[in-house]
């Protein structure tokens, strides 16, 4: 019997670079969701977004700088695409890793298709777009309903290609790089697997401007420690503000806007005695809720380091290791409402993410590590604060209206 393999390929891009005038409030452009669906349907899903992120994080693979930085909504998305295709045992632990035991397709279609159509509300000043495509081997047909699901609730664009033409990966590479801004050119290597099913692509790409600008005459260069004891030099932008801030024994944080108020970026940086490795052990949707509550309006003072990184993932051994096991088994996995006439030969082989991310003075999306040395009792709240982003840090991007974490990082070099 011939098996055949279906990567999920997810990619995030989020650019932080310089905002001209996007135009009037409005959704993404072509993004038009043809399913029913409440507004509210989103709620179901946003604890275990966040969840899906605190999960995977432990289980990524820093980079050569020793920093990560992913999207638990985008594989969330994909995830959630595929799992329309799964049945039996696959399905059900597809449904627990996502946090969602019990769950039917069509509810955890609706709560997607009601976020999306959240998230996509583009301002003057910010801009979040969400482009999903599926890439199927010609050779082969999609279950009715599958396809269906996928194009009304997704707004995925769905092509036939020839896996075994040597212009598939230039075509399905161009779309990745229109849908990203230009900023991921190559997802898809140049040589396909001839038995590959279909590619499932997710891109999400967000660039807005910051609510309080930081001035480049204040940027500065100054000296970030790093996690092995040595240190390098790293351009630092300083904002005066009165800012969401917290503080406890273990971190300070700071909540920094984007203008319109639809997103903020939380900063928290380990005091000195801490470390990020022991911030991360705490990350849990109970902690994450219990500290957002805590933040107060307070005057004070951030240094944030302005940088820009790319981050490559690849999580199948992780998802595996979270209980996904059957959906990569190319005996076992059930995907047998996916693609018709292959009697449960087909099988996830990848699950990849790609990101981009570009801190500057106007917007983006950062992360920054300088703390003054505290005391371990929290300063009194009517003092100014300091936070200077000089060592390893964490950072979320997080949509105000939803409270969904779009993206998280762990910033060990910036």
């Amino acid at each position: 019997m011939k098996k055949f393999i279906v990567p999920i390929i997810v990619m995030i891009i989020f650019a932080g670079v310089i905002v001209s005038v996007i135009g009037k409030n409005q959704e993404s452009p072509g993004f038009i969701i043809n399913a029913a669906f409440n507004k509210d349907d989103y709620q179901t899903i946003i604890s275990a977004n966040n969840q899906l992120g605190f999960d995977i994080l432990p289980e990524s693979e820093p980079n050569k700088d020793g920093n990560i930085f992913i999207s638990p909504t985008s594989l969330l998305i994909a995830l959630s695409m595929a799992f329309n295709g799964a049945d039996g045992i696959t399905k059900e632990e597809m449904a627990k890793v996502l946090h969602k035991e019990g769950i039917e397709s069509e509810q955890l279609n609706k709560a997607n298709a009601s976020l999306m159509s959240m998230l996509l509300n583009n301002s003057k000043h910010s801009r979040l777009e969400i482009a999903n495509s599926i890439w199927l081997n010609n050779q082969l047909q999609f279950q009715d309903d599958f396809d269906q699901n996928v194009r009304d609730y997704y707004n995925a664009e769905i092509q036939e290609v020839d896996i075994n033409s040597s212009r598939t990966p230039e075509i399905i590479n161009n779309w990745v790089e229109k849908a990203t801004n230009g900023r991921i050119p190559k997802i898809v290597d140049e040589e396909i697997n001839p038995d590959t099913a279909a590619f499932l692509i997710n891109a999400i790409y967000f660039k807005g401007d910051w609510m309080h600008e930081f001035d480049p005459k204040h940027t500065k260069k100054r000296i970030f420690h790093l996690g092995d004891g040595t240190t390098k030099e790293q351009p630092l932008m300083t904002l005066h503000e009165k800012l969401a801030y917290m503080e406890n024994e273990d971190f300070q944080a700071v909540i920094l806007p984007y203008a319109g108020e639809k997103m903020s970026m939380y900063v928290f940086l380990p005091k000195e005695g801490s470390s990020l490795e022991e911030f991360r052990k705490r990350l849990t949707n109970d902690n994450w809720e219990k500290w957002k509550a805590e933040f107060n309006e307070k005057d004070g003072t951030v240094l944030l380091p302005k940088f820009q990184l790319e981050y490559d993932a690849e999580w199948s051994k992780a998802l595996v290791k979270l209980g996904m096991t059957t959906a990569f088994d190319d005996e076992k996995a059930v995907f047998t409402k996916m693609v018709k006439g292959t009697k449960g030969s087909v099988w996830i082989d990848k699950v990849k993410q790609k990101t981009f991310i570009n801190v500057d003075e106007q917007g983006s999306e950062a992360a920054g590590a300088t703390s003054v040395k505290m005391d371990t009792k929290a300063a009194p709240m009517d003092s100014p604060f300091q936070m200077e982003i000089n060592r390893p840090f964490f950072i979320t991007i997080t949509n105000n209206e939803t409270g969904t974490i779009l993206f998280l990082g762990s910033i060990s070099k910036p």
